[in-house]
């Protein structure tokens, strides 16, 4: 065998190498809906929400993502929650392919769109689970909409440390919300690249953040300009990556940032206050809680404090309370965590009527 040939059958196994990597399927799919749902559009309070529904095998259970999340989000468990319940999941205003609202964004106002959207498309009273800035909108329904909620799951929201003017102080939280503004909402469209390159995360006893090596960027965005290019429909299904960060990226490039704009400077939480929702919640509760942290500079690293959670508890009397030492994001990082906290909450014995 000369050189050549040597050179020629190792180029084809490279070229066969990366085509296998690109093209086999990842266990879970950014792209695509999960077997037995379908993915509709409504108008409520005049704009138009997109949602995916599941097949009626159960009581009515509704999953509101969290801020920078579309229903994608919730695909990792999906088909555990739908083999028993009718599952809907519904994109927020400004966000997958719901309609975006700049200057109108407000937990009362897209609380008040779930509640029409409960109204019109579920018919009835349902399980509510919400993550971080949705895990409030939970709350806010069971609050403000009682006759719409069986029971409520609030997966790690920032009850308090996200609303105006705490969020001035959680130096942390603001500068993430600053970032995706900087860079996911500039006149081009959003630079994915920028956005990656100027999070940071903070490190312990000093100020100065833990930024991604270039070197590691520059790979990641150049497997997500091929992968574009090799599957268009899949555009976010990058080989290597875990689902977290490959829906994550969708969640960037469909996002309204004046949402982000309006939780820093007020417009989000204006008129909503979050202890006269939590006093009004009198039905079944679940609050999940996930790592967090207190840095002396940054602030909370995290969505809730212990403190956060105490005054929770003092304020909801009939309340289940789990905490996992994991991501903000615990149905997409945690699915079977989640899962198994959300089948023991609905089997108590103070979820009877469920």
């Amino acid at each position: 065998m000369n050189i050549w040939t040597s050179l020629g059958i190792n180029l084809i196994i490279f070229i066969l190498f990366w085509l296998v990597v690109f093209f086999l399927p990842h266990k879970i799919s950014v792209a695509g809906i999960p077997k037995g749902f379908s993915e509709k559009q409504c108008v409520v309070n005049n704009i138009t929400l997109n949602y995916v529904e599941g097949p009626k095998n159960g009581p009515p259970f509704l999953l509101i993502p969290g801020q920078m999340e579309s229903w994608q989000g919730y695909k990792a468990v999906m088909p555990e929650l739908t083999k028993k319940y009718h599952i809907f999941s519904v994109d927020l205003r400004g966000h997958g392919r719901s309609t975006r609202t700049p200057g109108h964004y407000s937990y009362n106002t897209c609380g008040d769109d779930l509640k029409q959207f409960i109204a019109q498309m579920i018919g009835g009273p349902a399980i509510v689970s919400g993550l971080s800035s949705g895990g409030v909108l939970a709350v806010w329904l069971a609050a403000y909409a009682p006759e719409w909620v069986r029971a409520v799951i609030s997966e790690d929201p920032p009850m308090f440390s996200s609303i105006y003017p705490r969020i001035i102080e959680e130096r942390y939280m603001r500068r993430m919300f600053q970032v995706a503004i900087d860079n996911l909402g500039s006149p081009g469209g959003p630079n994915l690249e920028a956005y990656l390159a100027n999070s940071g995360a903070p490190k312990e006893g000093q100020e100065e953040l833990l930024m991604v090596p270039p070197a590691v960027l520059k790979i990641l965005m150049a497997l997500y300009a091929v992968n574009r290019r090799l599957k268009p429909n899949q555009p976010y299904d990058v080989p290597f990556l875990p689902f977290e960060m490959r829906v994550g990226v969708k969640f960037f490039m469909e996002y309204d940032v004046d949402f982000s704009k309006a939780t820093i400077d007020g417009r989000l939480s204006r008129d909503f206050d979050p202890v006269d929702a939590l006093k009004k919640v009198q039905c079944p509760m679940l609050l999940m809680q996930a790592h967090w942290s207190r840095h002396a500079y940054w602030g909370l690293l995290g969505a809730m404090d212990s403190q956060d959670v105490e005054k929770i508890k003092s304020l909801v009397g009939n309340l289940r309370y789990a905490f996992i030492d994991s991501s903000h994001g615990i149905h997409i990082g945690e699915p079977k965590w989640y899962l198994q906290q959300v089948e023991t909450f609905l089997q108590q014995g103070n979820s009877d009527s469920l």
